[in-house]
């Protein structure tokens, strides 16, 4: 078996500011740059580089065709060609780097090996981190596939050590998930952006749920109130009815929450 940083179990540890800068990607690529950064110890000053393998990939976005390598292929030279751009909210400066200078892989299908090396300028977004920073484990996003239900889990995730809502104007929205030239009727914007991305990730898996209200304060939607719960089981997946662990789908009665814990799950 030969050497993978990556289990679904690590934690992707990231900056906020770096975390809001990712809306350029696209699903697979910014699913990619995730599982990366989960692979880094987060301990260590100046690590830039970590191995995963092949399969790894495959296996996180249960790739099984005959076609997987070529796709392997494009999405790695794709997420290599990516430019970052962070908005650094205590400086008041903006930054653009390309994320992964380096991917080294063997072009046999029996060379499992992949060796990622991140740009040193974003080390400081990812490494010894002591503010500012949002956590999760990676294999909360396994089953996302849009970037809308990855950016919004974590965004859920930033705010949730501090709250069970957060709210952002619908201009905040359109930025972090880089549709300010997209969906310009809220309709479309709401369908694709909000509802397609919270169904996603309700019915992924995840470690929690999410719900929105809209803010109308006159004639136009300004922002958006979202609500965030735990999930308390797999089949936990609707906001305002918890399935509990041990709890069948004709049983009306629930459990206690407060009897469940984190290593129940």
């Amino acid at each position: 078996m030969k050497k993978t940083d990556f289990d679904l179990d690590n934690k992707v540890v990231q900056h906020n500011d770096l975390m809001k800068s990712l809306s350029s990607m696209d699903g697979v690529t910014l699913k990619l740059f995730e599982m990366c950064v989960s692979c880094l110890d987060t301990s260590v000053k100046d690590l830039k580089t970590v191995n995963i393998r092949k399969s790894d990939v495959f296996a996180m976005f249960e790739a099984d065709d005959s076609k997987k390598y070529t796709r392997f292929r494009d999405h790695m030279r794709r997420l290599q060609r990516q430019i970052i751009t962070i908005y650094e909210s205590e400086s008041n400066k903006v930054a653009q780097h390309v994320a992964i200078p380096s991917i080294i892989w063997g072009l046999s299908d029996d060379n499992d090996r992949v060796i990622v090396e991140f740009n040193s300028h974003l080390l400081p977004y990812l490494l010894q981190l002591k503010a500012n920073f949002t956590q999760y484990e990676i294999g909360n996003i396994r089953k996302m596939r849009s970037k809308y239900a990855i950016i919004l889990y974590k965004l859920a995730k930033m705010h949730t050590w501090k709250s069970s809502s957060f709210t952002f104007t619908i201009a905040q929205l359109r930025e972090y998930t880089d549709t300010k030239k997209e969906y310009l009727r809220f309709e479309a914007f709401e369908r694709r952006v909000l509802k397609d991305a919270i169904s996603e990730i309700n019915g992924s898996g995840a470690d929690l749920l999410l719900t929105y209200d809209k803010i109308k304060p006159s004639r136009k939607i300004t922002a958006i109130r979202f609500e965030i719960r735990r999930r308390h089981s797999y089949r936990d997946n609707d906001f305002d009815n918890p399935v509990y662990i041990g709890q069948s789908f004709h049983d009306e009665t629930t459990v206690d929450p407060a009897q469940i814990s984190l290593d129940d799950l």
